[in-house]
């Protein structure tokens, strides 16, 4: 009997125990998720979510927490932070078991004008201990566009008490005698709601206690003298600082396409910044400059926002003033190799707008066109994919030459901010507006056309200002103040985040190979240049964050809502993680540059869309700004801690013994940085998902749902948790062990990032069946970091024999 407890007590209080179920955790986890992706989401809480197993699995890592907890005295040696911060999950769990248990959750769908006092659940239909009446329902649209800005609903709630009006819509919930009700959905003839409503009184109190409580417990963590966290920071206190170079190379490039005889058939300079000044509506229903739309209309056909040394607002009214010009340049590109072949156009990257007509004005590919249009998406070939990408640029420049996409005009009155362009139906515009609007672009074009032959552009710019007095004085809603014009101009000229992106690479390169040389061969001169080449770098983190601040003025909104967006941020992360350490360890500087660069290198490859877009309604709250910027900071940390990693393990790799020597300090200063880096992110990864939770319940009603984006953010937790924990078991407590897991780490980064989007289903999935190609380079750089980890444990292996 006595062998029986102890070995219990053993098992539940040893490390090795902890780290193989965090392991079966995130295998269950991750498991789950593709279950859902190929199965469905009921299939997948039958078998994991909900499986009785998987709830004893969370038991037991409970039990494992507390006994260990016990065993190391945690409350008699005063690690109340550590000790708070693991009862926290407990209390997290007990909320949700609770809340699986007592909660429940329907919905209400009431038609306008019809009451309702019942729910509808899962399983049956719940009375409510109310009613809810339908007065009105409101589908509110940005301004020209069909893309939904809010949807509300005004109801009238019955009680036996009596009756009150409420006004309910995304991210404003209505409470009522225990009940939570949420906007939801909506019928697609706009006369009809779908709400949302929760009782979940006593689990949400005790999840929220739970949270409280792991703020509470990683403050502590970071205040306590004793922690892990600032054992590190002594350490490497203690250590010497490395000092390196920093260098920015003058960049510059050549265009060597002569242009004379483009510039004979656009506008000049001058003119093209008159243009980019007027403001246009775009489909989304955004105002904003000629000059951010113009880049948008080239950057989609020619995926660049200049085209031989011509600015988009010079070739898109190049287009329009001379067509039988410009029809024969060939600048819509098109870089399928299969496609010219089976469809009989011309080879080669670009081609012409005729290329696709033939001599009788006949579209060539539209049977093409229309079959590709008529299978499912997720079916279609990368051929057919290609087509209509070909087509949709022919589209553009066709729409262009009828003259639609050119949204300029605004109609008198119209409250619901719908702007026309020359071509649409004008049968609504009246009297002097009507011959206005119908006249006004072609009298530009032609002054336009006579002006590339005089010289004499004084007429035409005249025109252009009578559009943009049109504009002011018709528009019924608020027009962009001359103000912002003029930021967004600049934003869109400086290109900010590309030199950012330039300044990055280029000053973290050097500052690797700097390093690298003061460590084999030290140079006195290094340390009389350390304090303006750090300066230079500050420079550059400093441009970069005046892009973001100018980003989101243009925008009003917080920055980083679309995948474009978010990886500028991540960029941002990534430097400012470089700076924190920037006193102790210029390695890490050289390398939170150097990744930081190539973040927004990416960013602003072709694949990526820059453009501002309006926000969807989830999106509009207070939420969306601390939510993301906390969890995806943590990203940029994490990627610190890879790049540390591979360092570690390059200098690992070296066969010379006095260089091995020499490095060896090196080596455990990178690993003592490299956790630091770890516990930053951890703490900031975890903030953000019960952040999150807590954004989700207060958006629809739920603080925990199952969505893949859901899983694998807590799947990335639990991976750098285990890292953080491994150094308690001797086998995995080397540092070369702790490099290969910090690299390993990420892969739970990029999945929760990328590969949820593109290959997983969920509320976050936006991009399956289109992965981007810089996945491609991910796979390339994990199999190089893979070969260098199994060269690096090679040669441990050898220098221990």
């Amino acid at each position: 009997m006595k062998k029986v407890r102890f070995s219990l007590k053993a098992m539940f209080t040893s490390w090795k125990i902890t780290l193989i179920l965090l392991v079966h955790y995130v295998i269950l986890l991750a498991a789950a998720t593709f279950v859902e992706k190929s199965q469905g989401t009921a299939m997948a809480r039958e078998m994991i979510y909900n499986n009785p197993l998987f709830y004893f699995l969370q038991l037991l890592l409970i039990l494992n927490f507390c006994a260990t907890a016990w065993q190391a005295r945690l409350w008699s040696r005063r690690k109340y932070g550590i000790l708070l911060l693991h009862v926290s999950f407990v209390v997290i769990l007990l909320g949700a078991l609770i809340t699986n248990i007592f909660g429940f959750e329907g919905i209400v769908h009431i038609r306008e004008g019809e009451t309702v006092s019942y729910m509808r659940t899962t399983e049956d239909q719940r009375p409510l201990p109310f009613s809810i009446r339908l007065d009105d329902f409101k589908l509110v649209r940005y301004p020209g566009s069909r893309s939904p800005s809010s949807f509300e609903s005004f109801l009238t709630i019955h009680t036996e008490e009596g009756e009150r009006s409420e006004h309910i819509y995304m991210n404003k919930v209505i409470y009522e005698q225990g009940y939570r009700l949420y906007q939801s959905s909506y019928d697609s003839d706009e006369l009809g709601t779908v709400l949302t409503v929760n009782n979940d009184r006593a689990g949400t109190t005790i999840t929220y206690t739970g949270y409280l409580l792991l703020l509470a417990g990683m403050l502590l963590t970071l205040a306590d003298k004793k922690s892990r966290f600032r054992q590190l920071a002594k350490q490497l206190k203690r250590m010497v600082p490395v000092f390196l170079l920093i260098s920015l190379p003058m960049l510059s490039f050549a265009q060597n396409a002569d242009t004379q005889l483009l510039l004979k058939n656009t506008i000049p300079v001058k003119q093209a910044e008159q243009w980019g000044r007027l403001q246009v509506q775009c489909p989304t229903g955004r105002i904003e400059p000629m000059d951010t739309y113009t880049d948008k209309l080239l950057r989609k056909i020619y995926r660049s926002n200049s085209f031989e040394g011509l600015t988009s607002e010079q070739v898109i009214i190049g287009f329009l003033m001379n067509p039988a010009y410009w029809s024969n340049v060939p600048f819509i590109r098109q870089t399928n190799k299969e496609l010219p072949q089976v469809y009989s156009l011309p080879g080669g990257k670009y081609l012409r707008f005729l290329d696709v007509f033939d001599e009788s004005g006949r579209y060539l590919i539209a049977d093409a066109v229309d079959k590709a249009y008529s299978r499912p998406a997720a079916e279609r070939s990368r051929l057919e994919k290609d087509l209509l990408k070909l087509d949709e640029k022919v589209n553009i420049l066709y729409s262009l030459q009828q003259g639609q996409m050119f949204a300029l005009f605004p109609l008198p009155g119209d409250t619901s901010g719908k702007w026309y362009s020359p071509g649409d139906n004008l049968s609504m515009f009246s009297g002097r507006d009507s011959l206005f609007v119908s006249k006004i672009m072609p009298w530009y074009l032609g002054e336009a056309y006579d002006a590339l032959r005089t010289g004499n552009w004084e007429s035409a710019g005249e025109v252009l200002s009578m559009m943009n007095v049109y504009q002011q004085k018709q528009s019924a809603t608020p027009l962009l103040t001359e103000k912002q014009v003029s930021w967004e101009l600049f934003y869109n000229k400086a290109q900010l985040f590309f030199w950012s992106a330039m300044g990055y690479m280029a000053a973290g390169l050097l500052l690797l190979v700097f390093v690298v040389w003061q460590l084999l061969k030290p140079r006195r001169w290094f340390k009389a240049i350390i304090f303006p080449l750090v300066t230079l770098i500050v420079l550059i983190f400093l441009l970069h964050t005046s892009g973001i601040g100018i980003r989101w003025y243009i925008s009003g909104r917080a920055p980083w809502a679309n995948a474009y967006e978010s990886m500028i941020y991540v960029a941002w992360a990534t430097a400012l993680a470089g700076l924190l350490f920037i006193k102790r360890s210029s390695m890490t500087l050289a390398l939170a540059a150097f990744f930081a660069g190539i973040i927004l290198f990416v960013a602003n490859l072709n694949f990526m869309d820059p453009e501002i877009t309006p926000l969807v309604p989830v999106l509009k709250s207070y939420w969306l700004m601390i939510h993301v910027a906390v969890i995806t900071a943590s990203y940029g940390f994490f990627g610190i801690s890879f790049l540390l990693g591979l360092l570690t393990l390059a200098f690992m790799s070296t066969s010379n013994p006095s260089k091995v020597a020499l490095l060896q300090p090196h080596i455990r200063e990178l690993r003592i940085i490299n956790e630091m880096s770890l516990h930053i992110g951890l703490y900031l990864l975890t903030a953000g998902i019960f952040l999150g939770a807590v954004w989700a319940n207060e958006s629809w009603g739920r603080y925990w749902g199952w969505d893949p984006k859901e899983t694998w953010a807590l799947i990335t937790m639990v991976v750098y948790a285990f890292v953080l924990h491994a150094r308690f078991l001797p086998a995995l407590r080397s540092d070369y062990a702790f490099s290969v897991m910090s690299v390993l780490g990420l892969a739970s980064v990029l999945m929760t990032y990328f590969g949820v989007n593109y290959y997983l289903s969920g509320l976050h999935s936006y991009g399956g069946g289109d992965t981007p190609p810089a996945l491609t380079a991910v796979f390339v750089a994990y199999a190089c970091a893979f070969a260098l980890m199994v060269y690096a444990g090679y040669k441990q292996r050898k220098a221990q024999a």
